[in-house]
């Protein structure tokens, strides 16, 4: 520690900063290392003066340090001499380690061979065959990898270990397609369960998704399985996204032979997805889909039919139109449907670009739960017209200013649409300044009070599950609240009532605004170089790809409102804060 008081000013209390001298501390430097009395610490190693031979041995040192630094000394010597040495230690060596730094010591010097590599495929520790794999793929780039490499790859699909699998998952993509295909169904057959093994298979289907789909769709075993069911459609948007004809038509002769519905309208939505991401709609307007639609708007309103075929019809619907569909999806929503049902009718008329959408969802606000009125919302804010609306209904009244959080409010005031944010100024005023800690100074004689565990764990499932994960239940968008239940109770009381004196930069808020005029509001949960992660309350997430996205930017806050006390008393709020210290955490 480098200091006495290691946190910041900010997140201390005003109550503690009055007993804690902040500026204790400041004289003392890091600590070094704690060691008993009369240690003396060895003489360190010169390995920068160490014989080429001297670094290969080195490389069996059980210390990490060690063996790091010889590596990159070899590495920088390029020294030809080491080549027979590190190619012997491999060979000989018991230490899987030191067979695992040798493997990368000649490839550092390019002189692995197909030999050392083949060997090194078969060899009994896990982790050197883990490395080995990767290392495999300087000789398969160029179209002509050696047989004898190929063929141990494709037989390694039943590793027992699971780290291995994972990168021969992605080692395979380097092969042509007339070479993976079958081992990455063999992986996919074993470890469809696994999203990480799953992610791993479709990035390394740069062509032969169809050709996949076809060995998979052969399987009836796999098919019936609810992991063969989740990666047939996630390979059907592969398909869809790549629109090649061929591949296409693979796909839709697989689906007309589904007899279940749901299964079926879950694929026809998955290719769909695809098709309409790749600017294909084609086959979404011809007569295939023209008819699954028809049979899906009879599923979605048949109350006989099992709740999972009515949730996969009414998400296929989302392909289709408003003229078509949107007055039966409305009609779905605020009367006595399953809340899956609901969810999935909100999910589908957010496709929809139609100006009605907004004013027919306002409709049923007052019949809504509090999830689907999350959801609700997450589609009123997502377009400027139906953002309009909204704003439109809160000065009516059809809406309570309290339904909106400080972020949505800080959205619509700062939105791109310049009449959209006239509006808001107009409507929602602007806050007053420095109001939070009025409100702390008012809710601190809850910290004396005899707290309720019971009654606060009903204001949490009232106020908190829905972005925070607690005992088992709950979604995790904000903090764990098991990693700040220990900061005390003034800590967590200032935290719930000014959730924007310190944010971590993980729980800023964040607008995406796509190119075809939605705007998302939510944390950036995930990103890699093609697509950016979306995730709002109730554990809701939204893909998108960088191509579809026109413009990200923070909202410098957390994405948590304030305002989260409106309607509770002292006593309320110690209840909560006694729970959340008291809750049993969640059972691995």
């Amino acid at each position: 520690m480098y200091r006495e008081v290691i946190e910041h000013p900010w997140s201390l209390p005003s109550s503690i900063k009055k007993l804690v001298d902040l500026n204790s501390g400041n004289d003392r430097g890091r600590i070094y290392r704690i060691a008993p009395d009369g240690f003396k610490a060895p003489k360190p190693p010169r390995l920068g003066q160490a014989s080429t031979a001297e670094l290969v041995a080195t490389l069996e040192n059980h210390n990490g340090w060690h063996r790091d630094t010889a590596s990159r000394l070899l590495f920088q010597r390029q020294d030809p001499s080491a080549i027979p040495l590190l190619t012997k230690l491999f060979q000989q060596s018991g230490y899987a380690l030191a067979r695992m730094h040798a493997l990368h010591a000649l490839d550092g010097l390019r002189a692995l061979t197909v030999d050392v590599v083949q060997k090194g495929l078969g060899d009994p520790d896990a982790t050197v065959r883990e490395h080995v794999i990767k290392l495999s793929e300087t000789f398969l780039h160029g179209g002509s990898a050696p047989t004898q490499i190929v063929s141990k790859l494709q037989s390694m699909t039943d590793d027992p270990s699971a780290l291995v699998r994972f990168q021969l998952a992605f080692t395979l993509g380097e092969l042509k397609s007339d070479l993976n295909i079958e081992p990455l169904a063999a992986l996919t057959r074993r470890d469809a369960q696994s999203y990480w093994m799953r992610a791993a298979i479709l990035s390394s289907l740069r062509n032969g998704a169809g050709e996949l789909f076809v060995v998979l769709s052969k399987d009836s075993n796999f098919c019936g399985s609810s992991a063969g069911e989740d990666f047939h459609q996630e390979l059907a948007v592969v398909v869809g996204s790549r629109k090649d004809s061929q591949e296409v038509s693979h796909v839709l002769d697989f689906i007309g032979q589904v007899g279940d519905p749901a299964t079926r309208f879950g694929l026809l939505r998955a290719l769909g997805d695809g098709l309409k991401n790749s600017g294909e709609r084609t086959y979404i307007s011809g007569e295939l889909f023209h008819r699954a639609f028809a049979d899906a708007r009879r599923e979605a309103t048949n109350f006989n039919s099992p709740e999972v075929t009515r949730t996969a019809a009414i998400r296929l619907l989302g392909l289709s139109s408003y003229p078509d569909s949107g007055s039966q999806l409305l009609a779905l929503i605020g009367h006595n449907q399953p809340e899956g049902i609901q969810l999935a009718a909100v999910d589908s008329l957010n496709r929809f670009p139609d100006p009605y959408v907004g004013p027919g969802l306002i409709k049923s606000w007052d019949a809504l739960s509090p999830r689907l009125r999350s959801e609700t919302l997450s589609t009123l804010l997502a377009r400027p017209d139906r953002a309009s609306a909204l704003l439109y209904a809160l000065q009516n009244g059809s809406i309570q200013p309290n339904a909106l959080g400080t972020t949505q409010a800080r959205f619509l005031k700062t939105h791109a649409d310049t009449g959209v944010r006239q509006l808001a100024e107009q409507v929602l005023g602007a806050a007053p300044a420095g109001q939070r800690q009025s409100v702390i100074d008012a809710f601190l004689p809850a910290l004396n009070l005899r707290p309720d565990a019971v009654a606060g764990k009903r204001i949490y499932e009232e106020r908190c599950i829905s972005c925070h994960r607690l005992g088992g239940e709950g979604h995790a968008l904000g903090p764990d609240l098991v990693t700040v239940k220990n900061t005390g109770k003034e800590k967590l009381l200032v935290n719930i009532l000014d959730p924007n004196r310190e944010v971590r930069p993980e729980f800023m808020s964040y607008v995406v605004e796509t190119s075809d005029g939605e705007s998302l509001v939510g944390l950036v949960a995930n990103e890699t170089s093609t697509t950016i992660t979306v995730r709002q309350a109730y554990g809701k997430e939204d893909i998108l790809s960088r191509s579809q996205i026109r413009r990200i930017r923070s909202q410098a806050q957390s994405l948590m409102p304030e305002g989260l006390e409106t309607g509770l008393a002292p006593q309320d709020l110690a209840n909560l804060i006694e729970y959340i210290e008291t809750a049993e955490p969640e059972k691995k």
